[in-house]
């Protein structure tokens, strides 16, 4: 991908507030993950450098090889050096460009999910098995809060129309990490919080997502009396 003259200043760039945080942040993280060896953490390390660096159009496999002799180091801090070395210049792109990296990880789920559209901003994906309509959020860095919450009403009142047809949909999910950053905007939809989603379960479906992700649920009546009433 090529990516535009990124739009932070020159001031802002190497030695920034942000930029040293987000490291600082990155290095804490590698630390503890070297000392702890969680395998569900090491493969979210995989894949989140895997989606970092296949979004700039380079291949990740010689980046990803050469963390994992990393592990070899009996100096954890020998470690971060080494990833962080490795990834530093994907992690500046992000940080410089968050829109094109959001749009990109938005494109990657809706593909992973297999989902179907229900409106902008909203998609869902059928757990037949269970009877549940998991649905999925993802916002565009060009929508205020007033875009996404009419994207995500005009994609419940699809959903309850195809439940009204769909007899198998017996529960509606909300997987996100809006789901944990807006819980009160949740239950005023009709939703029930659950609360944060478990680890292993997170790493499973967002591997890449480094903010918190929480479920949310609601009955198949309450959908239907709520947004087809």
């Amino acid at each position: 991908m090529k990516f535009e003259e990124s739009s932070i200043s020159k001031e802002q760039r190497p030695n920034s507030e942000v930029y040293t945080k987000e490291y600082e942040r990155i290095k804490t993280w590698l630390l503890k993950l070297f000392k702890d060896k969680n395998e569900e953490e090491i493969e979210g390390l995989y894949s989140e450098i895997q989606f970092l660096v296949s979004a700039i159009g380079e291949d990740p496999s010689i980046i990803i090889e050469k963390i994992k002799k990393g592990w070899n180091q009996e100096d954890p801090e020998e470690f971060v050096a080494i990833v962080f070395g490795a990834t530093k210049k994907y992690i500046d792109q992000k940080i410089e460009h968050p829109e094109i990296f959001e749009e990109i990880r938005r494109e990657r789920r809706i593909q992973r999910f297999g989902t179907i559209k229900l409106s902008e901003l909203m998609y869902y994906s059928l757990d037949l098995q269970n009877g549940v309509a998991i649905i999925h959020v993802e916002p565009k860095g060009n929508l205020g809060f007033g875009g996404i919450l009419k994207s995500f009403r005009d994609g419940m009142k699809e959903l309850a129309k195809q439940a009204k047809k769909d007899e198998r949909i017996k529960e509606i999910k909300a997987m996100s990490w809006i789901v944990a950053s807006n819980p009160g905007l949740l239950e005023k939809a009709g939703f029930i919080v659950d609360g944060p989603m478990d680890e292993k379960t997170k790493v499973q479906h967002f591997g890449d997502e480094e903010r918190p992700v929480s479920v949310a649920h609601m009955s198949r009546e309450t959908l239907l009396e709520k947004y087809l009433g």
